[in-house]
């Protein structure tokens, strides 16, 4: 596919009515919608399209998948997860016809195979830090973020909390989110040899239940998952993460989705073209908790460097 189709494909993401993520509060902040809309739903199609990688943004997928087949029954989505570095690497291999990503191909593939994927830019995540509910610490500094997940930090009263250890949930090496994070809040530094979190993770589902069982624990996620009755959601430098900050530009930790293809057959192009649709980013988008690209005030390149759109 050619990189006009890409840039098109980014255009045409809409906002809408921002919509209540239930019992979060966490909502849209643009009121515009797309003008144009895909017809999917083709009775001919027929096959299956597997779609592998990011696990932050799979239950939007899932979500849209479920009312692409059910327009289209003789079409199976087969959806897994794995992390941004197995949909990158799944879809340059062919393994898979999508590839989802929480970053950049060019950040995890050589050059020359990250140029010959097709970029379909399908929204934006926020992403932040959470801790077991009963941690007693609301909010904390960019600068303490990255003592904690570097190990310079290790008891809960160093940062104004109750004495306790601290126990770090890391996702594991190959996350789009934890690559995500990092690059916002440690600045390219890596921790110490010597440093162990309690347990690393290979989905953002799994974190969620190690945060509950893990006295002290603390990790991040997409505010998809994002979840008041299983844990504790924490300010950064004093900003909610919530999506009207992310698309302001005041909360620093979040990241565009990607879903990559490569040499596109009809059925997976139906299917973009379908997540792209009004149907999609219209609604399903920020019911699942996501924001529309249309809605955000700045814009990110691959370096991480964040800019007015």
């Amino acid at each position: 596919m050619s990189d006009s189709l890409s840039r098109r494909s980014f255009l045409s993401l809409a906002g809408g009515t921002a919509v209540a993520l239930a019992g979060l509060g966490l909502v849209g902040c643009g009121g515009s919608s797309s003008s144009s809309s895909s017809d999917s739903s083709a009775k001919s199609l027929s096959g299956t399209v597997n779609c592998s990688g990011a696990t932050s943004f799979q239950p939007l997928v899932e979500a849209a998948a479920k009312k692409f087949e059910d327009e289209n029954p003789d079409v199976t989505i087969a959806i897994t997860g794995g992390g941004s570095g197995q949909g990158l690497s799944d879809v340059r291999d062919g393994k898979a016809q999508i590839g989802r990503s929480d970053v950049f191909a060019e950040e995890k593939l050589d050059a020359s195979d990250a140029k010959a994927l097709t970029d379909n830019t399908v929204c934006v995540v926020g992403m932040g830090p959470i801790v077991n509910s009963n941690v007693d610490v609301d909010d904390l500094t960019t600068d303490q973020l990255k003592g904690i997940f570097t190990g310079q930090i290790t008891d809960w009263s160093e940062v104004g909390g109750t004495a306790g250890k601290i126990q770090v949930i890391e996702r594991k090496a190959g996350s789009g989110t934890r690559a995500t994070f990092e690059a916002a809040v440690l600045g390219g530094e890596s921790a110490p040899a010597d440093f162990a979190p309690v347990a690393e993770e290979d989905s953002s589902g799994t974190v969620v239940e190690k945060i509950q069982q893990t006295e002290g624990a603390i990790s991040y996620l997409a505010f998809s998952y994002f979840d008041d009755t299983k844990f504790k959601a924490l300010k950064v430098d004093g900003v909610e993460a919530k999506a009207e900050n992310v698309c302001n530009g005041s909360f620093k930790i979040w990241a565009y989705e990607h879903m990559y293809t490569k040499d596109t057959d009809e059925v997976t192009q139906a299917f973009i073209d379908y997540m792209m649709s009004d149907e999609v980013q219209g609604s399903i988008v920020e019911e699942q908790g996501f924001i529309p690209a249309n809605d955000m005030k700045v814009k990110k390149d691959a370096s991480g460097t964040i800019t007015n759109a």
